[in-house]
């Protein structure tokens, strides 16, 4: 009978430790994704780039920085297909950055090993809510990586570890740098109901893109989106056509103009 009682006892204790591990991993998950849902949100709206003079004049932007934004992808933009961006900045703060947006709207729900570059962001464009994460490094550009391999040498360990996660796959001999673009930035603080507003132009040889952005918090960013095309018909900027990702449009743009 002791025996008996003492395997019983024995059972019970591992049933209630089972259970209190369930619990914290359920707690666990639950925190990972509160905090996912908690992540800024960035309201972008393309403008016409042929308002960009009006823009800077009717919203009051200043303080303009330029430097230079490159992209590498395969021919084929393998990477973007997959919801994969690498891009490189050169300007007043140089950086290498692996950008994620999780096709079908999946969401990244453990950031761990990602490091302190790991940042996760909703992108509010078209009205359409995108979530992006992504791991920043600074670079110094002091030669301008061409190839595949090239990246592969300066990417860090978070920024492999979240291509890892989103089982990002691609034949990196095939990579290279497909863009090379010219950025110019102004930003405001001049209108009302937004605490800071972003104008940033791109131009490539054949092509412009202009977009307006503001960022805000988790639960701001339809009420924005509204208020930011509002702001944009009272000034009498005009909105570009097409809403979507500029980075994709670019490079669809770029890689549909260049012969393979």
């Amino acid at each position: 009978m002791n025996n008996r009682g003492a395997g019983d006892d024995v059972i019970r204790v591992r049933r209630l430790a089972s259970f209190i591990f369930g619990i914290c991993v359920l707690l666990f998950l639950n925190s990972t994704l509160h905090a996912q849902d908690g992540c800024a949100v960035e309201v972008k709206l393309l403008l016409s780039p042929t308002e960009t003079q009006t823009a800077i004049s009717a919203l009051g932007f200043e303080k303009e920085t330029t430097g230079r934004v490159y992209f590498f992808d395969t021919n084929k933009l393998d990477l973007q297909s997959q919801g994969a961006i690498i891009r490189l900045r050169q300007g007043v703060e140089g950086d290498l950055t692996i950008k994620l947006r999780p096709r079908g709207g999946r969401k990244l729900t453990d950031p761990s090993g990602l490091g302190r570059g790991f940042k996760c962001e909703v992108d509010l464009i078209g009205g359409n809510a995108i979530p992006s994460y992504s791991v920043r490094r600074k670079y110094a550009v002091t030669r301008l990586p061409e190839t595949g391999a090239d990246i592969l040498a300066l990417l860090n360990a978070g920024q492999k570890e979240l291509l890892k996660k989103a089982e990002i796959s691609v034949d990196w001999t095939s990579v290279k740098r497909i863009a090379d673009i010219q950025s110019t930035d102004w930003q405001t603080k001049a209108q009302p109901h937004f605490p800071k507003l972003t104008l940033e132009l791109w131009e490539w040889s054949g092509g412009r893109v202009l977009e307006l952005a503001t960022k805000v918090g988790p639960d701001a960013g339809p009420s924005t989106y509204k208020e930011l095309q509002q702001l944009a018909k009272t000034k009498g900027v005009a909105l570009n056509s097409t809403q979507q990702a500029k980075t994709a449009m670019v490079l669809d743009m770029l890689t549909k103009a260049t012969p393979h």
